[in-house]
Parts: C-alpha cells; sequence; structure tokens
C-alpha cells in the first residue's frame, strides 16, 4: 500500500469526504463535493482503489463508493474491481452465505463474468462455496475462513448431507444413562428427598462435558446441539425439564431421569396424552390446542 505522503491534496480530500458520509457517496455527491472534473475524479478514486481505501457496492446500477478500514483493505489487497465489489458483498453475508443470483442481483454482473470472479477469489482462498443440507443442489457463497451457520450444514447431526441416524441414537442412550447415574447417586448419598432431588439435575454444560469425555463425537457438540438430545428425551418421557431463579434473576435450565419408564402409547407422549385438564380443553375455550404452550413446543421440537 502506498504511503500516505504519495498521496495527493484530491486524494485526501476525498478520504475525508467518505469519513463524514459512513453510508457512502455516489459520483456525482463527489463530483459536487470536489468540484472537480469527473476525469479527475476518476483519476484519484482509481489511486485510492489501488491503495486499498475504498469500498464499493452497487444500488441498483449505481456505484456507491465507501471508505474502507485497514484491515478490510489487506484482505482484498491485489483483487481487481470487480473481485472487491463481489468479495464486500460476499463478506456481509456472514456465516449464513449468499447465492449467487443475488451476488448477480447486487454486483450488477453478467452471470459469466461474476462465475469467472467467483472462481477467481475461490483460487485464491479467499472465499468458499457451501451446500446447504436442505437442498444439496444449489450452494452458496461466503469467506473462506468463516464457519458455517448449524441451518447450512445441520451441525454435528450431519455427515456430508446425510443426517447421523446412529450417532444421534448413541449419543441420546448414553445421555440417558448419564441422568439415571446422576440420579441413582443423589438417591443413594442424601437421605433427604429435597436433598437429593437437587443433586440429580443436571445442566446442558454438565452433559456437555460428559458427551466431550466420551470421546464418541468427532467434532465438540455446541450448547444448542446438547439441548436437543436432553430436549428429545424429555419428549419421548425418559426425562423431565425443570426451571430455577440464579444469580441475578436469570433462569436456568436443568433435566433429571425420570425414575420409572413404563411402557407409553404413542399418543402418551403427545403434550395431550399425559395433560391433566384435557376434558377443559375445547377450540376456541379457555383451555385450547391453538393456545397451549406445551403442544406449541412439542411441535416446533
Amino acid at each position: 500500500m502506498p504511503p500516505r505522503a504519495a498521496m495527493g491534496k484530491e486524494e485526501s480530500q476525498l478520504l475525508q469526504i467518505l469519513a463524514q458520509n459512513p453510508e457512502g457517496c455516489t459520483d456525482n455527491m463527489l463530483q459536487q463535493k470536489m468540484k472537480m472534473e469527473k476525469k479527475d475524479l476518476v483519476t484519484s478514486i482509481n489511486k485510492l482503489i489501488k491503495a486499498g481505501k475504498l469500498e464499493l457496492k452497487t444500488q441498483g446500477s449505481i456505484l456507491i463508493y465507501l471508505l474502507r478500514d485497514a484491515k478490510a483493505a489487506e484482505s482484498t489487497k491485489g483483487m481487481g474491481q470487480e473481485e472487491k465489489i463481489v468479495y464486500n458483498i460476499i463478506e456481509k453475508s456472514g456465516n449464513k452465505g449468499i447465492w449467487v443470483k443475488e451476488i448477480r442481483t447486487r454486483s450488477n454482473l453478467q452471470l459469466t463474468q461474476l462465475n469467472k470472479v467467483l472462481k477467481s477469489l475461490e483460487s485464491k482462498k479467499s472465499i468458499k462455496s457451501v451446500k446447504p443440507v436442505t437442498d444439496s443442489k444449489k450452494k452458496v457463497y461466503m469467506l473462506f475462513d468463516i464457519k458455517p451457520d448449524s441451518s447450512l450444514t445441520g451441525g454435528a447431526w450431519y455427515s456430508e448431507n446425510d443426517f447421523e441416524t446412529e450417532f444421534v441414537d448413541i449419543l441420546g442412550r448414553q445421555t440417558l444413562t448419564f441422568l439415571q447415574r446422576q440420579r441413582s447417586h443423589a438417591e443413594v448419598q442424601h437421605t433427604d428427598p429435597l436433598a437429593a432431588q437437587r443433586h440429580m439435575m443436571c445442566d446442558i454444560k454438565q452433559v456437555k462435558h460428559f458427551i466431550s469425555q466420551l470421546g464418541i463425537s468427532k467434532v465438540e457438540l455446541e450448547d444448542a446441539e446438547v439441548k436437543q438430545i436432553l430436549e428429545s428425551l424429555v419428549f419421548d418421557g425418559f426425562a423431565t425439564r425443570l426451571h430455577t431463579l440464579g444469580e441475578g434473576g436469570k433462569k436456568q435450565t436443568f433435566y433429571r431421569a425420570i425414575k420409572h419408564q413404563p411402557l407409553t402409547s404413542g399418543i402418551s407422549r403427545v403434550p395431550c396424552g399425559v395433560c391433566p385438564i384435557i376434558s377443559q380443553c375445547t377450540p376456541g375455550g379457555l383451555v385450547s390446542p391453538q393456545t397451549c404452550k406445551y403442544m406449541k413446543e412439542w411441535l416446533e421440537f
């Protein structure tokens, strides 16, 4: 990057104007503020682009210039103008990525031209493509070093876009064993029922540590993924969920194994099957299927 001293008065003035307009400026806006001939303005803009000082984006067919910070400038060093435009669009998509169609709309590039730019950026390891588990025929683009969102990869439950049924079953059985063991130990060590109940409860972090110690997962599970395992045990009738208030009134969630596992029919696993006031439940009533929070949780899970 050229030293600041190498820049002329016009380039310094351009940087000041862009610093005062964080939303960016169009060619016309810059021309009015700078009071320069268009060809001279283009020359100054090109100098700053080559120096990595400007970020380019498009709004429809209009080109917008923005001031670029040093870190961002380094990431696009050596790229051509079109590559910078596409890179900036992809960068803003974060870990959820962006479809080719949307990149094309925002960049205003022809498909052949865009594909060439994407291929170039991939070869430089500036970006990468990811195939979502929901539609493996399509792909989204994101920056090379970003970890894709679990909504794209399916998280730990998917491997090469295939759901790992056996892995999920093993984790469920091992987690239930852990909860049952915690319950048994608490009942043996504490004669006071309330003390025993407190010590048989486990939070997500405890279960996560237990799974990590087992070494059966190739990747470290996220808290949300451990919660999914525990919630599946709750909805299958093997565990129960309890909420308590911790320090500062913050809600904490704990899980414990249910002592007896009676044989149940499928309907009993639905909230309605174990609801004590099901006789009062009617459509449009004070208690109704439409307003039942337990049914909503069960369906969403």
